[in-house]
């Protein structure tokens, strides 16, 4: 079993407001229909939620928690936001022959502080053992001590990568990048000293940023490939065990 996770930079038009990147969306879904016709079925798919649940959880102020009535409409409208984003990502890869099943998270999970606490993957392993490819999706969960908190598809990457052969992660760059320059491998030793490049916008993103993406890879001691999704034939070579341009995590 493989973990791909597509960022919502890949599938919506970040900088903007609950809106999509349809020519993206197609891309990747024609890519992994013709990834399903030749017999790569073992997919675990997870994508982030971009402008869909950015902007909202900035707008109300939900990432330490929902308490308020306004907060709690605030959620409610995210994860609404989240789910019709999977919606449209799901019903292109019908279009391109995968029989994709979207499964929001917040049916199946609990948050305590921010960090997955339960996760019921039942419901996900059936589908993948009947033949059909789950996907999930960044979303609003019940959280024991925030009320209800983000749980970002990258901590779901975490919940599932354990168990995965390799993780996969499809971004709007060619991996991790250091002064410009392609970073080829990050493990522990050399985690913090790449970090340091990294710039004070990809710490803005409320799920952590680059910095944040990493950390949940090297906790899952498999290995794990950070790749540009915009050139679908990347992501595609590495769900078949071979090498392109990419920086493994390990």
């Amino acid at each position: 079993m493989q973990v791909l996770k597509l960022g919502g930079s890949v599938l919506t038009k970040k900088s903007g407001y609950l809106e999509e990147d349809q020519k993206n969306i197609d891309m990747i879904a024609e890519m992994l229909g013709k990834g399903w016709k030749d017999g790569i079925r073992d997919i675990i798919l997870i994508h982030g939620a971009g402008s869909f649940g950015h902007p909202l959880v900035v707008k109300y102020n939900l990432d330490n928690g929902v308490k308020t009535d306004e907060q709690k409409r605030g959620a409610a409208e995210t994860h609404s936001a989240c789910v019709r984003l999977s919606t449209m990502f799901v019903d292109a890869l019908n279009k391109n022959g995968v029989p994709a099943v979207s499964i929001p998270p917040a049916f199946l999970g609990k948050l305590k502080n921010k960090r997955i606490s339960e996760f019921n993957r039942k419901p996900i392993d059936m589908l993948l053992e009947l033949g059909y490819m789950p996907v999930l999706h960044g979303d609003m969960l019940p959280d024991s001590e925030l009320g209800c908190a983000v749980c970002s598809g990258d901590q779901l990457v975490s919940w599932f990568g354990k168990d995965a052969n390799r993780t996969i992660l499809g971004t709007n760059v060619d991996g991790v990048l250091a002064d410009g320059e392609l970073v080829p491998e990050i493990h522990q030793s050399n985690f913090e000293e790449v970090s340091a490049h990294f710039t004070d916008a990809e710490h803005a993103d409320v799920t952590g940023g680059m910095k944040g993406k990493i950390k949940e890879l090297l906790g899952l001691g498999k290995p794990s490939y950070i790749a540009n999704a915009l050139y679908p034939e990347r992501i595609e070579a590495l769900l078949k065990g071979e090498k392109t341009l990419s920086t493994l995590v390990q």
